[in-house]
């Protein structure tokens, strides 16, 4: 990963600025996509409180009630474009924070956030993956897989959540530092600054 980052980081501007105004933009179309299919497949709890259940018999319950309301090959639907999705979260992870990035002082803290944010985000999205691929040994027997199986699948996701949110959270501290520096050094020139002889 740390080549692809090299390689990003390394885009002349106007190219970074369109790849990662892209990579944002189907982020956020797979994001809308994927939530539809979540809604249509009428999972009983939202996705995050699914995710992080650990408890087997809760999702072997959830996956009853789609199962009754014959929309279960829709979840199956969501679960395989979630991959879509986590393809487009990866993309954006590492092309927007690496943008950013460009504000910054090398070595400065801003920057040093935002190169983590860059590889937080993908790793969230590594996770996500094994969740899914998880989600599917448990969807082959909705009713009968292993409960054990829940519990390394909700680790998975609640570490997914850890890193993606620690990602988010990176990049808005690395622009917040920034900004008060900012607002600090021109406070600082104007009450530096010698006063106008009448």
């Amino acid at each position: 990963m740390s080549t692809l980052k090299t390689r990003i980081a390394a885009l002349p501007l106007v190219q970074h600025i369109i790849f990662a105004g892209l990579a944002f933009g189907l982020f956020r179309a797979a994001n809308i996509y994927l939530d539809a299919l979540y809604a249509a497949s009428k999972f009983p709890v939202p996705y995050n409180v699914g995710q992080t259940a650990f408890s087997g018999e809760k999702i072997k319950a959830w996956y009853q009630v789609m199962a009754n309301a014959g929309t279960l090959p829709i979840y199956w639907q969501t679960q395989l474009f979630d991959f879509v999705f986590i393809l487009t979260m990866a993309t954006m992870g590492l092309a927007v924070p690496l943008l950013i990035r460009r504000l910054f002082t090398v070595d400065s803290l801003p920057y040093k956030l935002t190169t983590w944010a860059a590889t937080l985000i993908p790793l969230g999205a590594l996770l996500d993956v094994i969740e899914n691929l998880i989600s599917f040994v448990m969807l082959a027997q909705p009713a009968t897989f292993a409960n054990w199986i829940a519990l390394v699948y909700s680790s998975a996701a609640s570490l997914k959540f850890l890193f993606i949110a620690s990602g988010y959270i990176a990049v808005f501290t690395a622009l917040i530092v920034w900004i008060g520096v900012l607002l600090w050094r021109a406070l600082a020139s104007v009450m530096t600054a010698k006063p106008v002889n009448a």
